[in-house]
């Protein structure tokens, strides 16, 4: 498994935050940094506490709860429309 820029992730990891930019203007993300944490609940504390709105996190209590959203976030940043959409939400 990789993360969105192709760093590798362990088989360990269960959850992910990327720290992320949304260009208003052109309605475009682009993924920072990634954070690869080892349980979901990690993930989700450093999403929660992290003062970036555009942040995006995936995660999952088993290995394919975590590739399974993993991958439908994936999708979503690589989908124009979706990103988009996230504009009303920012």
């Amino acid at each position: 498994m990789k993360t969105f820029t192709g760093q590798d992730i362990p088989d360990e990891a269960r959850g992910i935050v990327y720290i992320c930019l949304y260009n208003h203007e052109e309605s475009t993300i682009e993924v920072l940094r990634s954070i690869i944490c080892s349980t979901a609940g990690s993930a989700l504390d450093i999403f929660v506490n992290t003062p970036n709105p555009e942040s995006q996190m995936a995660m999952g209590k088993t290995q394919e709860e975590f590739e399974k959203d993993l991958t439908r976030l994936h999708k979503n940043l690589n989908d124009p429309e979706w990103v988009k959409a996230l504009k009303e939400y920012l």
